[in-house]
């Protein structure tokens, strides 16, 4: 039996050590996986069934009602959802640029793939790519996405959480894991055998069920040891919940408070809270059903063998040279020295080559939107001084704000807006 209070108490001593950067790894899986960062809206179930049923048109090349193509891309992910974008917390068409039509896109579906696919389709194509091709290419895009960073990153911040808990210094980096040792494919693969396995167990309803906690492990085993089998993974993991697969439940249910009230905060203290304390707690209980099949000599148990994992909290990091996986030295291309000074001659050139890049930029982009070249400004050559100009201004008069990189950020809006 899971002693859920003891566990709870050590995640949350956990969670609290290095607070900034636990909060900090949720948030970015949170973006990275396409989940809700604030939630200023409830779904409409009657509007979705209506507009999944109107949707699958979509794929008989048909258009609603007069409506753009892009539209008909919105309706049916929102349908998907079930969601009204008449709801939607961000204003529609609130700009007509680039990066304004990508953000109203993305907004507008509730997803970066399809938002993306929308706007490029509407800047260089305007909107003339069937909604169907869009889709098809979106559906496609997301398995991709799914399978080689949703849930490589699901590992990742698995074994983020698992060296919190011992090291006190555990960077957001961590999150990267299975990438900087490379080995992608082969958590990939195993991830996707153990999400294809739960979702045929699904079918069968209780058996999906108990098949959620059987392989709820699988992730924090391959953070541990990335390069194990899929099904080693999947064995292992059922091995080590044999009795425990009622207390985990149990203990997921002793979250749902969090949970009412992550609903009421529009979901910000789960960012800043509750999704942090979770994962650590189930850190904490991987680790000792971890420690119990080791003295119950479950098969295939010396797999885990990553013992810097083990023993009193450290005032550090990870010692990657204590464990047989060593991760890969990135190549330094080119080294930067954002402190450096730059002589009259480093910032004419600057000038003529940002400026440069600013004319090729907008030249390609009319290209694309009306199928023609036009020069772009006012002046004799390949360049718009705009561009060098505020690249220019950043680097001369906002200089000695470098270090504080969140007022450099600020400021930079600010100069190159004006």
């Amino acid at each position: 039996m899971l002693r859920r209070k003891e566990l709870k108490a050590k995640g949350k001593k956990a969670f609290y050590r290095n607070w900034k950067y636990c909060i900090l790894v949720c948030v970015i899986y949170t973006i990275f996986i396409g989940g809700v960062l604030f939630s200023f809206q409830k779904p409409n179930l009657n509007y979705a069934k209506d507009t999944f049923k109107d949707s699958i048109k979509v794929l008989n090349f048909k258009n609603l009602q007069g409506e753009t193509n892009s539209d008909i891309v919105n309706e049916f992910i929102n349908g998907l959802r079930g969601n009204n974008p008449s709801n939607n917390f961000f204003f529609s068409k609130a700009t007509r640029g680039f990066l304004g039509t990508i953000s109203n896109n993305v907004s507008k579906t509730g997803s970066f793939m399809f938002g993306i696919l929308n706007a490029l389709n509407q800047i260089l194509f305007k909107d003339k790519v069937t909604a169907s091709i869009i889709i098809i290419i979106g559906a496609i895009l997301s398995l991709i996405y799914w399978i080689f960073v949703s849930k490589v990153l699901e590992v990742g911040l698995c074994r983020f959480f698992l060296e919190n808990k011992r090291y006190t210094k555990t960077k957001p980096s961590k999150i990267l894991y299975p990438y900087r040792l490379n080995k992608t494919l082969n958590v990939s693969l195993a991830m996707l055998r153990k999400n294809i396995y739960n979702i045929l167990w699904d079918f069968t309803i209780v058996g999906g069920f108990i098949k959620y906690y059987s392989y709820m492990l699988v992730p924090y085993i391959l953070a541990e040891n990335p390069n194990i089998k899929g099904k080693d993974a999947i064995k292992l993991s059922q091995n080590l919940m044999k009795g425990y697969k009622w207390d985990m439940f149990k203990l997921d249910l002793s979250f749902i408070l969090y949970h009412l009230l992550g609903i009421i905060t529009f979901n910000i203290s789960n960012l800043v809270f509750t999704n942090p304390y979770m994962n650590a707690t189930k850190a904490e209980v991987y680790l000792y059903l971890r420690d119990l099949g080791k003295t119950k000599g479950v098969e295939k148990i010396k797999l885990l063998s990553d013992e810097a994992l083990d023993g009193e909290v450290v005032f550090g990091e990870y010692p990657l040279y204590e464990y047989n996986l060593k991760e890969t030295k990135t190549k330094k291309w080119l080294s930067f020295n954002y402190k450096r000074h730059y002589s009259v001659t480093d910032i004419i050139l600057i000038f003529f080559i940002v400026a440069i890049i600013g004319f090729l930029w907008e030249t390609i982009l009319h290209l694309f939107q009306t199928g023609s070249f036009v020069k772009r400004g006012t002046l004799y050559g390949p360049w718009l001084p705009i561009y060098g100009g505020g690249a220019i201004a950043v680097l001369v008069l906002l200089r000695k704000y470098r270090d504080n990189i969140f007022l450099y950020f600020l400021l930079t809006m600010l100069v190159c807006g004006t």
